[in-house]
C-alpha cells in the first residue's frame, strides 16, 4: 500500500493536558482546521506519496514501540481526505470548484470579519480608534508610505496604531498600493487581483487602470494566480485602518509578494516588475503600505527548543540591526542581512519590505514602534514593527 501525499499545510504545535497536539491549517482555505494527536501527526507527516505502509509501520514501531495496524492508517487517510488535506481527486475537484467561483466573483469577501476583528461596523471603529488613544501624531514631510504589522489585532493593535497615526489629518493619495506577504506558495514574485475588497466598513475599489497598466508592463500575467488573494489576510488586515483614516477617498492596488529567490532580485523579470511599480506609483502619486511581520521563532515554526524570555533582548537586537538597513533605505543590505543568517529567524515580511523599498527608491524610514509577542510557554515568538517611509533623506517637520 503506497501512502498518499499530504498537502502543504501550516502546522501549529499546541499543548494540552494530554500532551502535545498538532493543529493543521490550510493556507488555501479549502480545508477546515484539523487537530491531530502526536501519534496521528507522526503518521500523517510520512504521507509523502512515496513511502509504503510497511516502511511506515517499521518507523512507527521504532519510535513508539507499538504495532501500527493497516486499519488505523486507512482511517486516518479517510479522515484527512474527507477534510481535503490530501492531494487526491477529491481535493482537486473541490479546488477546481473554488477557482471557478473566484473567477466569477467581482468582490473579495472578508475572511476574518467576526473572528480577528468585529463584524459590526460601529464596534470595529471603536476597536480601531482605541489603538490610537493617547498617541501623539508625528509629522513627516514627503511621507511615501508606512510599514505596519499583519499579526492579528489582539496582539498587534498598538503597533498598527503607531503606523496609522502618521496618516491622521493627511489627505488621501487616491491610490494606495499594499505590498503584503503571501503565505501560500506562488510561482511568480508578485500576484495581483482585480477584485474589490469588502470589509465591515464598506467596499474598497481597486484601481483598474493602474492594475491593467501593470499587466501590460509585467513579463507574465500577474492575475494568473490571483486566487491566492481569496484567503490571504495580509491585505485584508490593513483595509479597515485605511478606511478609518481615509474613508472612500482612495483606490487599492493589492500586491502579494514572495521573498526573492537567490539571485532573482537581479534577474530581468523581477526588475521589470519593480520598474512597473515605480512608474505607476510615480504617475498616480501612489502611497505605499507594507504589510509585514518580522521574526517567527520557536517550536511552532520548526525550532527545536522553546524561546526563553531571556532570549528576547537578543532577538530584539538582531531585529534592530536588520531594520537599520530599512531605515537607511538599503534594500540590498536588508536582503543580504537576512540571507547571511540563512533566514534563521524566518522574516515573514522579507518579500514586501524588500520590494517596496526597491519600488520607492530613493527612500528612508523612521522606526515608530517595535514589539514582540511570546507564547506563555515559549512555543512561538513573533516580532513586528511600524515604520514611516520617507522620500530621500526623510526630513521631518
Amino acid at each position: 500500500m503506497r501512502l498518499p501525499k499530504l498537502r502543504p499545510l501550516e502546522v501549529v504545535v499546541l499543548r494540552e493536558e494530554r500532551g502535545k497536539v498538532f493543529l493543521l491549517r490550510d493556507p488555501l482555505g479549502v480545508a477546515p482546521e484539523v487537530v491531530l494527536s502526536e501519534k496521528a501527526f507522526y503518521i500523517a507527516r510520512h504521507f509523502d506519496g512515496q513511502m509504503n505502509l510497511v516502511d511506515l509501520q517499521v518507523s512507527f514501531m521504532r519510535r513508539y514501540g507499538e504495532l501500527l495496524f493497516r486499519e488505523e492508517v486507512e482511517r486516518l487517510v479517510g479522515y484527512l481526505d474527507e477534510n481535503f488535506l490530501l492531494e487526491t481527486p477529491r481535493f482537486e475537484e473541490r479546488w477546481k470548484e473554488l477557482k471557478q467561483q473566484w473567477e466569477l466573483s467581482t468582490v473579495r469577501e472578508p475572511v476574518f470579519s467576526g473572528s480577528v476583528y468585529p463584524q459590526d461596523p460601529l464596534r470595529l471603529k471603536e476597536v480601531l480608534e482605541g489603538f490610537f488613544e493617547l498617541m501623539q501624531i508625528p509629522q513627516f514631510f514627503r511621507l511615501k508610505g508606512i510599514i505596519a504589522p499583519h499579526i492579528d489585532f489582539q496582539r498587534g493593535g498598538g503597533c498598527y496604531g503607531s503606523a496609522y497615526t502618521v496618516l491622521k489629518g493627511k489627505p488621501s493619495p487616491g491610490l494606495v498600493a499594499v505590498f503584503g506577504t503571501c503565505h501560500q506558495g506562488i510561482r511568480r514574485p508578485f500576484v495581483l487581483t482585480d477584485k474589490a475588497f469588502r470589509t465591515p466598513l464598506g467596499i474598497v475599489e481597486v484601481d483598474e487602470e493602474a492594475l491593467y497598466k501593470l499587466k501590460g508592463s509585467f513579463p507574465y500575467d500577474p492575475f494568473e494566480e490571483s486566487i491566492v488573494h481569496r484567503r490571504e489576510h495580509t491585505i485584508e488586515f490593513q483595509l479597515p485602518f485605511l478606511q478609518l483614516v481615509w474613508g472612500k477617498g482612495f483606490k487599492l492596488l493589492p500586491i502579494l509578494c514572495r521573498p526573492p529567490l537567490e539571485g532573482e532580485e537581479e534577474e530581468e523579470e523581477f526588475l521589470m516588475c519593480i520598474e512597473a511599480f515605480k512608474e505607476v506609483l510615480k504617475e498616480r502619486g501612489g502611497f505605499v503600505v507594507v504589510s509585514a511581520d518580522l521574526a517567527h521563532v520557536g517550536p511552532q515554526f520548526g525550532d527545536p527548543e522553546p524561546i526563553d524570555p531571556f532570549d528576547l533582548p537578543s532577538l530584539a537586537r538582531k531585529d534592530r540591526e536588520m531594520l537599520s538597513f530599512v531605515e537607511a533605505g538599503d534594500a540590498t543590505g536588508f536582503l543580504a542581512y537576512i540571507r547571511a543568517e540563512g533566514d534563521r529567524r524566518r522574516i515573514c515580511g522579507l518579500g514586501p519590505i524588500f520590494s517596496a523599498l526597491k519600488a520607492l527608491e530613493p527612500v528612508k524610514a523612521r522606526l515608530l514602534d517595535y514589539r514582540q509577542w511570546r507564547d506563555p510557554e515559549g512555543i512561538a515568538v513573533v516580532t513586528f514593527a511600524s515604520l514611516a517611509l520617507i522620500e530621500g533623506e526623510g526630513d521631518e517637520g
